[in-house]
């Protein structure tokens, strides 16, 4: 009979049939979809989120998910004299959604945004 273990984390460690799990192994009732899912004690939590899916996803600022990817970087580089100058820009992030960066709102929305890019490096 198979059986699934995780380690202490709800890791997978895999699935055994009649071999020896690893020491500390914990026995769950069932296998993951995926080897990344974590167990939380009654069933499988989604896979976390890879670095560059993220990014993608962005930070919430302004009710408005940015992405944080290079090319919003480039993008945001292209437009922030404008917007400094008093032209309110609509700026389309790399996800798809729009926030509008306008003079008043460009420091606030760079102390958010920029702490969460560079956490990633």
């Amino acid at each position: 009979m198979i059986k699934h273990y995780v380690d202490s984390e709800g890791n997978s460690l895999g699935s055994f049939d009649g071999a020896t799990p690893p020491d500390g192994a914990i026995e769950v009732a069932i296998a993951p979809n995926h080897g990344l899912e974590i167990w939380n004690g009654s069933g499988w939590d989604a896979a976390p989120l890879s670095r560059g899916e993220l990014m993608y996803a962005g930070v919430l600022i302004d009710g408005v998910m940015c992405s944080a990817l290079k090319e919003d970087q480039w993008g945001l580089n292209s437009i922030k004299a404008f917007v400094v100058a008093g032209t309110d820009v609509p700026f389309e992030f790399v996800n798809g959604n729009t926030l509008t960066l306008t003079s008043s709102n460009i420091a606030a929305f760079e102390a958010a945004w920029i702490p969460f890019r560079f956490s990633f490096f």
